[in-house]
């Protein structure tokens, strides 16, 4: 899967977590977790240009309120965005450090209490 430079128009940081923000319960701890590592993944330095235009390209098909399948649409609304937000992932993997999953595990506990930051883990590369 290539990541598609059309969607990158549609990343803006404050329409992200707006969508996270209405969207958090739905999308569940893992989804929301890997959501912002690819974030902090992507403000980072570190990260490779490449990587960055993956992870916005995911990002903004995120976003976008039109996409394949209709968010709105119960069970199978977000799978399309979780494979594309999943695609990109894997691909930034190896750019997630300790303090970018330690701070996207203290921002998850904004929207879940109860989260346990060891019981989410996601491999660093």
């Amino acid at each position: 899967m290539r990541a598609s430079k059309k969607y990158l128009k549609y990343y803006h940081p404050e329409q992200l977590w707006k969508k996270v923000e209405t969207n958090a319960s739905q999308l569940g701890k893992k989804v929301l977790l890997e959501v912002l590592s690819l974030y902090y993944m992507l403000i980072s330095e570190k990260t490779p240009l490449k990587i960055r235009v993956t992870i916005m390209a995911a990002l903004g098909y995120f976003i976008l309120p039109t996409d394949v399948v209709s968010d709105f649409i119960p069970v199978l609304g977000f799978s399309d965005d979780i494979a594309f937000l999943s695609y990109a992932f894997t691909k930034a993997q190896k750019y997630l450090t300790p303090e970018t999953k330690t701070k996207a595990s203290e921002l998850l506990g904004k929207w879940f209490p109860d989260h346990e930051p060891e019981a989410l883990n996601l491999e660093l590369g």
